[in-house]
């Protein structure tokens, strides 16, 4: 479903395919207008593939393990001196980027560290269930052959004329 999705749906659909541990390039972006506005871009590309190199690095590992009742949780380091670094040189939107990926890295893939495709429901901000996958996957090929009648039916009366 996950190969289907990521071949059918734009941007813009409110159900599509997300590469969890994926750095947001938006923060990146935002960060940089304010200090480097006539290449903000360029400078911003080159700090998340920075980052990026540093994420998949399995010897960096920014956790640290706090016990909850009887099970065990990792959760971030804020002493990590990377991160600390980070923050410091560039605010709480990159470090927020870095640290959101961290987790979802660590969540999804965590002896690999590279991003996993996962079907997300982006207007709730959440995994997308295989139900609702499914009931939009349905009504876009409804709405897609109604497109498609119509088009149809316009070409026919046209050659009719």
């Amino acid at each position: 479903m996950i190969v289907g999705f990521d071949e059918l749906f734009s941007n813009r659909a409110h159900i599509r395919v997300r590469r969890m541990g994926e750095l947001d390039l938006k923060a990146f972006k935002e960060e940089c207008k304010k200090k480097y506005p006539e290449d903000y871009e360029t400078k911003a590309a080159e700090i998340a593939s920075s980052w990026d190199v540093l994420l998949r690095d399995p010897s960096w590992f920014p956790f640290k393990v706090v016990q909850e009742g009887d099970s065990c949780k990792e959760i971030i380091n804020e002493d990590d001196e990377k991160l600390k670094e980070l923050k410091a040189e560039w605010g709480e939107g990159i470090y927020e980027a870095v640290v959101t990926a961290l987790k979802e890295l660590n969540e999804y893939n965590a002896s690999g560290r590279y991003p996993v495709k996962e079907l997300w429901n982006f207007k709730a901000g959440r995994k997308a269930s295989l139900k609702e996958a499914a009931q939009h996957l349905i009504k876009s090929y409804k709405l897609r052959k109604r497109k498609r009648g119509e088009c149809l039916e316009l070409s026919f009366i046209v050659a009719k004329r």
